[in-house]
């Protein structure tokens, strides 16, 4: 797959993104987490591409782009939709290599990117649409951190494929 170094710097701009985001520095905490986002698919790679799974993602973000473009700033206006762009094309390199493998690793994986994007999601409908979700921080973190350790946790080894046993011994 990508690791050891690819995880050392996509951490290094996620930690970046999360003290940016607690300083409320968000456009910049945005950028820390764009460039985390290209680190990993460069790290998932584009073989096999599996555009279906491209485009069925990047439908319902165009709408949701369209619909919270009347509430962003003159900085996000243009930073919340390459933002957009990063995160979904990293789920879909994660799912389409998930669906390509089928290891439990690369599964493991796709899910925690899912999660990435729930999370982002959370923010984005609390930040700039106002809606009232029952302690937004709290599903925020959880599902940013259960994200971040699935990713983390399929970079282990699945290691080699045990060797079938005889049967008929």
């Amino acid at each position: 797959m990508f690791w050891p170094k690819d995880f050392r710097s996509i951490s290094m701009f996620s930690c970046g993104g999360d003290a940016l985001l607690n300083v409320n520095l968000f456009p910049f905490g945005m950028v820390s987490f764009g460039v985390a986002h290209i680190f990993y698919i460069s790290a998932f790679g584009w073989h096999p591409l599996k555009w279906v799974i491209g485009v069925c993602l990047y439908i319902p973000v165009t709408v949701f782009v369209i619909l919270v473009h009347k509430h962003l700033d003159e900085i996000l206006i243009v930073g919340v939709p390459i933002y957009c762009v990063l995160i979904t094309t990293m789920l879909w390199r994660s799912l389409a290599r998930a669906v390509e493998v089928k290891r439990f690793l690369a599964i493991f994986c796709a899910v925690g990117a899912a999660l990435f994007v729930i999370s982002d999601a959370l923010i984005a409908v609390t930040m700039f649409l106002s809606v009232q979700l029952p302690s937004p921080r709290l599903q925020i973190m959880i599902t940013y951190y259960a994200a971040q350790f699935a990713i983390a946790l399929s970079t282990a080894d699945d290691g080699p494929t045990p060797p079938c046993r005889n049967k008929n011994k």
